[in-house]
């Protein structure tokens, strides 16, 4: 009989920004995701239009009708707050632009004025409070996906003489229509095929619906490299 995990997720370990097409697609020939730890929070808030009253009273006052359709869920808003400057997170997730030194390096970042059309996907791995590796395990990990997100805009910037300068991107909203499915990544361990025993590292077990705006399981894999540099995927 199948078993329902629970588990407790506690803290942030990694987040990986990968970019998208505007369907919501991934391309590893022209785009390459970031995987970092440098980030302060990650903030997920619901949108949801209420459903609509409809009420009729009778001549003496009292109510005829009395009924409420259900509500229904929109998107989530995302903000994000860095710990320090990452131009290529920057670049993926807000309206900012990659400015490139006389090596040809990613030096810095540029905002200008225009109409924000980048997508992108996040994803983030969380600690699991008081729970122990599982057989065949790397880690134990929480995992939550956004497939679909319409990127943000820098956040304020506020320089003073007492506090360091935060980076923050908001104003991100999620989008149905993903073409996540199961996903370019292997984020989840799988017994071996063949019956011989073991565990290998394998893609989400069920393609994502296009209408799903988040994802969150239990993984054993463990989170990917801290790198901070886009990265190509195999």
């Amino acid at each position: 009989m199948a078993r329902t995990h629970s588990y407790t997720p506690v803290l942030g370990k990694r987040i990986r920004v990968t970019p998208l097409d505007t369907c919501g697609r991934f391309d590893k020939t022209q785009h390459h995701p970031v995987a970092t730890s440098g980030f302060v929070s990650v903030k997920l808030a619901a949108e949801v239009e209420d459903g609509t009253e409809i009420t009729v009273r009778k001549a003496d006052g009292s109510l005829c009708v009395n009924e409420k359709q259900s509500n229904t869920f929109k998107y989530f808003t995302l903000e994000l707050e860095f710990c320090g400057v990452n131009p290529s997170v920057l670049d993926i997730v807000t309206n900012a632009t990659k400015y490139l030194d006389h090596a040809g390096d990613t030096a810095g970042f540029k905002v200008a004025y225009g109409k924000i059309e980048k997508k992108f996907a996040l994803e983030l791995w969380t600690g699991l409070s008081g729970q122990a590796c599982a057989a065949g395990a790397e880690d134990a990990s929480g995992y939550l996906l956004l497939p679909f997100i319409t990127a943000g805009t820098i956040g304020d910037i506020e320089v003073t003489g007492e506090d360091a300068i935060t980076f923050s991107m908001t104003g991100a909203v999620t989008k149905s229509g993903n073409g996540w499915g199961t996903g370019p990544y292997e984020v989840v361990k799988k017994p071996k095929q063949g019956g011989g025993g073991g565990y290998e590292n394998a893609k989400l077990p069920t393609a994502l619906d296009p209408l799903d705006h988040l994802l969150m399981i239990d993984t054993a894999l463990a989170p990917p490299p801290d790198s901070d540099q886009p990265v190509t995927v195999p």
